[in-house]
């Protein structure tokens, strides 16, 4: 009979301890996260990861793309301002707290034609004495709070042009700058809705997926080249106020939504340290959210049938819900909801 020597056992129950406190550990963090587990592991970036780096930023006249451009400009980035609304940029360019000479204004319209669309890129590209562009972030987009079933052509069309195929065309207008330099990041402000099942927004999924299948592609495409791609799938972030309300896209034209539910949605200020630190870290891909979307987020990676079996379960409660401006992501009222009209 062999007998395990005193040293060894007592090696096996520290290891075993180890790994059991480990685990309870990541448990805990997952518990309380508001991004996926690699990215909070990678930790805070340096603070001299953005000096001197030119930052391009579209949807920058207003909420989340104001508070990256003020982010970034912090931590000594050069910024260029990008949206449709002159204006507005102007406004963001003097509340960022840099000398005028670090700011460029370039505004353009996103939807309109591929011509427009390069010259928007040769522009950027020549930026500060020609100095290139080292982070693409493409944040320009609207959301939708509407029935699949009540969304009309023109919205249809809008939403997609906005979220997908202005991004992808105005990222084809900049990859020659970028591969002639063979250096830069683009950095997609996506959505969680591209990976999961998105009642009450099917329209905007479908946009947001559609840009997730490009830009992964164009990742692996690129990957022996200087010139990387980064996926931030962000949750729901709590921008627009009373002041100035966040607009989306209803069944028919944009409407201003209710800010009811706003404290399951994200700082704003927080997730943009959270896209920055993903920008920085050079991470393919990035979950960027507060529970529960996070939480079934693992759920559908993890055990697709259940994760499917749950949102169809409240899916037609989420869809009434966000249609009339309130919360879709209280999972408990969700849950009721749906045993009461099962």
């Amino acid at each position: 009979m062999s007998v395990v020597p005193p040293a060894l056992g007592s090696a096996a129950v520290i290891a075993v301890g180890a790994a059991f406190s480990y685990v309870c550990y990541k448990l805990l963090r997952l518990v309380f996260a508001d991004a996926d587990l690699h990215l909070l592991g990678l930790g805070e970036h340096k603070s001299n990861a953005f000096k001197d780096k030119v930052v391009w930023i579209t949807g920058a006249s207003q909420g989340l793309g104001e508070v990256l451009a003020k982010y970034f400009a912090g931590f000594g980035a050069r910024i260029i301002l990008s949206s449709r609304d002159s204006s507005k940029l102007e406004r963001v360019k003097g509340s960022l707290g840099i000398s005028d000479e670090r700011v460029v204004v370039l505004p353009f319209d996103l939807c309109s034609n591929y011509t427009e669309l390069e010259k928007a890129a040769a522009a950027a590209d020549s930026a500060f004495g020609s100095a290139g562009v080292d982070y693409l972030i493409h944040n320009a987009g609207a959301s939708q709070h509407a029935l699949a079933s009540e969304t009309n052509e023109e919205v249809t069309d809008a939403l997609m042009q906005l979220n997908a195929i202005g991004p992808i065309k105005l990222t084809r207008a900049m990859l020659p700058h970028l591969l002639r330099r063979n250096r830069g990041r683009v950095v997609v402000v996506g959505s969680m809705s591209s990976k999961l099942p998105s009642s009450g927004q099917a329209v905007y999924a479908a946009a947001k997926m559609a840009l997730y299948g490009y830009f992964s592609s164009l990742a692996t495409e690129l990957s022996d080249t200087g010139v990387g791609v980064t996926i931030c799938c962000p949750g729901p972030v709590a921008t627009g106020s009373e002041e100035t309300p966040r607009v989306v896209f209803g069944p028919t034209g944009r409407i201003v939504q209710n800010a009811t539910g706003a404290s399951n949605r994200l700082n704003p200020a927080r997730a943009a340290q959270l896209i920055a630190c993903a920008a920085a870290h050079r991470v393919d891909e990035a979950w960027i959210a507060r529970h529960p979307v996070l939480a079934i987020g693992y759920i559908f990676q993890l055990l697709p049938r259940l994760g499917w079996s749950l949102l169809k379960k409240v899916g037609p409660a989420r869809a009434r819900a966000v249609k009339e401006g309130k919360s879709g992501y209280d999972v408990n009222k969700l849950m009721k909801a749906a045993g009461q009209n099962s």
